[in-house]
Formats: C-alpha cells, structure tokens, sequence
C-alpha cells in the first residue's frame, strides 16, 4: 500500500463558507507513509507559492504544481482504514 500527496482545494462561497472543489494529486509519487505524502505535498506547494511570490503571477503556482506531477481530480474516491 502506498500513499499519493495531495493538496484539497476549495472555493469560498458568497457567505464566506469554504466548499471542497477537487483534490490535486501526483499519482506518480506514491510515498510509503501517509507523512511522507504530506511532507511531499507541502514541498511542492510551497515551492509554488514562491515562485509567485518571485514573479507576481498567480499562474507560476499552477505550472509549478503541474511540473511537479499534480493533475486535478474531480471526484476522488477516499480510502477508509
């Protein structure tokens, strides 16, 4: 068994209520702890966010995420333990 990273996102609705939207998630990845999938998830965002932080374009974070692996799933199946 292996653990993929993945970053939830969410939208902010018109009375501030934060929705899930999807999961972005790198299928290549498959780390052997839920923490290392975390930590791996937590790089690579916040390799992301300071790129943008560099360039000002808010697209740098997507790019980054998808050079990293990332691809964007709709409707994710969770696993139960």
């Amino acid at each position: 068994m292996g653990y993929t990273p993945a970053i939830a996102c969410y939208k902010i609705s018109k009375t501030k209520e934060e929705i899930f939207e999807y999961i972005l998630t790198n299928i290549n990845a498959v780390e052997l702890t839920e923490q290392k999938a975390v930590e791996s998830a937590e790089k690579s965002l916040n390799k992301a966010f300071q790129k943008k932080q560099k360039t000002g374009n808010d697209n740098d974070v997507a790019q980054s995420l998808i050079s990293d692996g990332f691809i964007k799933v709709d409707n994710p199946q969770f696993a139960k333990e």
